[in-house]
This record gives structure tokens, sequence and C-alpha cells, in this order.
């Protein structure tokens, strides 16, 4: 019987985060959020990253003493209840299946200015899609040296953009610092936090991790402090070429921006870096989705087959479930609704995991807690969900039917395996276990 193995080192970690946090955010939704923040989309970005660091902190800190595949599904079942990692793996599941989706579509659009040619979207979309199923499938090892190069590439792409950028800079365009008040400001770091919601994306290969109760809560910081002074001074660099106004009416805002400086290489390099880094965030996206399917259907949550492993120690039909959900998606929705969409189903997981933090933390440390930030943890995952509450109501209406119909729907399935089905689900997940709280579970 095939195992996942434990190949993933820190710099793996970080790259997959990068991945998963590096893509259509930076490269799309930076021209999207400006409509709303004017210039002060970089405020709205420092928001961003501040409310993704509360909520990395609590993954953190579950993950130091839970380090199991699963991510959101499995540190909130054994930190709270398994209703409640039921209900969270499904809202992250469905919000970042939503968007892969989206972002497969925008790397075809990047492919098509970069090329100069006319790809039909879905179709090369799903395409797309389901070549990077299939390298999913050739194991860990393959998947972590392919997101390597893309992470790569996107980083010297944005260095490139702000080095080169930074002397067609004209400061007056971010004078008008917040043309729509603090309301524009906080809508714009609602939408442009979808380009940090990848920074959890390795607590769903937990089991594939080496030394997982360090290198996760490491790659997790890091992984948002890189992404974060990345957008900061790539925005600071846009808004000054372009304003906010001309980089809101732009599909693809970075290109738009380099095209002032006259160098058809550079321009063709950031348009390279479009394509990579939308490439990331599909990729990852059907590795972190395919690993909670894998975790759910492990504990009867979902049909048992999901969690069969194959050779290359991948979870094959679990990778091909997210595969046929991320093509479904393909077909709904706009772009900014897609991102809307998702914001507020990762978000609301987000809300589960700090919540599951606070009850770690008060059931697992009680007459414990030597040092000082053990005693002030819960100023952490409190601030995590208000911060989270101040930037969902932004955008939540606008989704509220598809969110409350998902959630619906899920409780209702979960109860139905529970009480028709009698599928019994294990209060602990009966795998490799890490960390002292684990102990007594032996």
């Amino acid at each position: 019987m095939y195992k996942l193995k434990r190949a993933v080192t820190l710099k793996d970690a970080v790259m997959i985060n990068l991945g998963a946090i590096i893509g259509a955010g930076i490269f799309v939704i930076i021209g999207i959020a400006s409509a709303e923040a004017g210039s002060s989309i970089i405020l709205s970005i420092i928001i961003s990253a501040i409310v993704a660091l509360f909520t990395g902190l609590s993954f953190s800190e579950i993950a130091v003493h839970i380090a199991k595949e699963g991510g959101i599904y499995e540190f909130a079942k054994d930190a709270w209840t398994p209703f409640m990692g039921f209900l969270g793996g499904i809202l992250w599941t469905f919000g970042t299946t939503i968007a892969a989706a989206a972002v497969a579509i925008s790397l075809i659009s990047y492919v098509n200015i970069t090329l100069g040619i006319v790809l039909p979207p879905i179709l090369s979309a799903t395409l797309v899609i389901l070549i990077f199923s299939f390298i999913n499938m050739l194991g860990i090892k393959n998947s972590a040296r392919t997101v390597t190069i893309f992470v790569i590439i996107n980083i010297l792409v944005l260095l490139a953009f702000v080095v080169f950028g930074i002397h067609a800079l004209n400061t007056s365009n971010l004078l008008d610092f917040m043309p729509n008040g603090i309301n524009g400001m906080l809508l714009g770091a609602a939408l442009i936090f979808f380009a940090f919601t990848g920074f959890s994306r390795i607590t769903t290969i937990s089991d594939e991790i080496k030394e997982p109760k360090k290198t996760i809560p490491k790659a997790i910081l890091l992984s948002i402090l890189i992404s974060a002074i990345l957008y900061v001074s790539v925005a600071t660099v846009a808004v000054g070429i372009l304003g906010p106004s001309a980089l809101a009416d732009s599909t693809a805002p970075l290109s738009l921006a380099i095209s002032k400086i006259g160098n058809p290489w550079l321009l063709l390099f950031v348009s390279l870096g479009g394509i990579t880094a939308t490439a990331g965030v599909v990729f990852t996206g059907i590795l972190g989705v395919s690993r909670v399917f894998f975790a759910m259907a492990r504990d009867n949550e979902l049909p048992k087959k999901l969690s069969y492993i194959n050779k290359f120690s991948t979870p094959t039909y679990a990778i091909a479930f997210s595969t046929f959900f991320a093509i479904i998606f393909l077909l709904f929705l706009s772009f900014k609704e897609i991102v809307e969409s998702s914001n507020t189903f990762v978000l609301t997981g987000y809300i589960v995991i700090n919540i599951a933090a606070l009850i770690f933390w008060k059931k697992e440390t009680a007459g414990k807690r030597k040092t000082l930030y053990e005693k002030i943890f819960p100023i952490i995952p409190i601030l995590g969900v208000i911060s989270i509450l101040m930037i969902l109501i932004y955008i939540i209406w606008s989704t509220i039917l598809v969110f409350l119909a998902v959630s619906i729907i899920s409780v209702l399935y979960y109860l139905y395996r529970k009480d028709v089905e009698k599928k019994a689900v294990p209060r602990h997940s009966a795998v490799r276990e890490f960390g002292k709280s684990r102990e007594k579970l032996k």
C-alpha cells in the first residue's frame, strides 16, 4: 500500500506558498482594486497583509501541534469539532477552486497578449488545468520543482518591473491618495486580499513536509512577508506610472504600465511573468484542494475512494475530483464576481481557523504558558476575526446567495453522511501525529 512521502523542505514550502500567493492578485486584481482605492491601494495591500498575518499566526499555532494533511479541515476538526472542520474545509476548497478556475482564464489572457494570438479561453483554460493535474499526480517533489520555477520567474519579473519602472514613476499620480475615502480603501483591501489567500496552502500538505512543526509556521510567515514587500513595491510603481484610473481600466495592468517605458523586451518579460504567476496559482490550487479532499475521504467525510494513494505517493482520485470542479467553475460568473465569491468563502474559512486557534490555546496550553507570546496569544485570533469581518462586510452582500446555498448544502450533506449513512467521523485522524499535544492521543 502506497503512502504519502515526507519530501518537502522549508525552501519548497515557501516556494509552494509563494506560488499560491503571487498570481492574479498582483498581475490582474491590482487594477480592479485600484478602481476602488485609487493610489491608497498601497494601504489596501498593507491592511490585507496584516489580516493574512493574524490568520497565519493562528494557523502556525495549531500547526506546531497538529501537522496533518488537510489544512483548515484537519486543523479545525482537531482543535474545535469535526463539523466545524468539515464546514471550514468545504468553504476553503470551494473558494480556492473557483479562484483557480478564474486564474486559469487570466493565464490564457496573458498568453494571448504575450504571443499576439487569440486562444479560446474556456477550452484553453480547461487544457491548462488538465495538464497541471497530470503533473500533480507525478509526486509532490515534481510539483515543488514546477512551482519553484514559476516562483523564481515571478520574483525576477516583479523585481525587474520595480527597478526599470521606478524611473518612469510620476509622483503626481500618487497625490490623490484616497479618492473614494476610507470605504474605497477598505473595499480595495477586500479585493486585493485575493492576492494573499494562498498563504495557508502549505498546511494542506502537512504529511508531506519535513519537520512540519518548524517548517509550516516559518513558511507561512516568510511567504506573507516576501509577498507583501513585493506587492507594495509593485503597486507604488504601477500607480506612479499610470495613475489609478488607467490601471483600473486594464485587464493586464502591469503589462500596460511597463509598455510606457518603451522597452519591448521588458514588456515581453513582464507578460511572461503574468503567465507563470497565474500558472502557479492554478497549479497550487489543484494541489491544495486535492489534499483537503483526500483528508476528508480518509475520515469518511467524502467517498473513501478519494483517499487512494498512487505509486508516486499522491492522491490520484482526489486530484481528479479537484480538477473536475475547477473545470465546472470555468463556466460561471465574471472575473470580479469570482474574486468576491472566492474571498468570501476563504475568509469565512479563516474565521473558523481563528476561532479554532483560540479554543485550542485555551484547551491545550492551560497551565503551560510560560512566554509572553503564549500568554497574550488570544489577542491574535481575536484581531484575526475582527479584521476579516471588517473586510468581509464590503464583499459578502454581492455573494450572499451563493455563500448561503453552499453552506446549507454542505450542512445537509454532513448530516446525511452522519445520520443516514451512519459514516463515523474520527475525532482525530488515524495518521502520523506530531507535537507534544498529540502524545496523549497515541
